[in-house]
């Protein structure tokens, strides 16, 4: 399966910059788990951060930035109950 920008950007209900506002975001640590349960400490220096709702949103997004070589950290967020997939791909804006 070849999924594109387009597929990826409908998958994703929100996005924003992730190291602009670095020390908003560990301000609220306590609402961030590592959903891989491979890492204990949040990856602050991604560029960006994209919001997805289902898991199986997270496999497509996450099967789609492999494919672009992305490196990624894929986080649950316990204040909506959404997953975060924070990256480089799509820079800052």
């Amino acid at each position: 399966m070849k999924l594109t920008t387009k597929d990826f950007n409908q998958l994703v209900v929100n996005s924003m910059n992730w190291s602009e506002y670095k020390a908003e975001w560990q301000s609220q640590v306590n609402r961030f788990e590592d959903a891989d349960f491979d890492s204990t400490e949040i990856n602050y220096t991604f560029q960006r951060a994209y919001w997805l709702e289902r898991y199986s949103d997270v496999l497509f997004a996450k099967a789609f930035l492999q494919g672009l070589e992305q490196d990624m950290q894929i986080l649950f967020d316990g204040a909506d109950d959404t997953y975060v997939i924070v990256t480089d791909f799509g820079g800052s804006l």
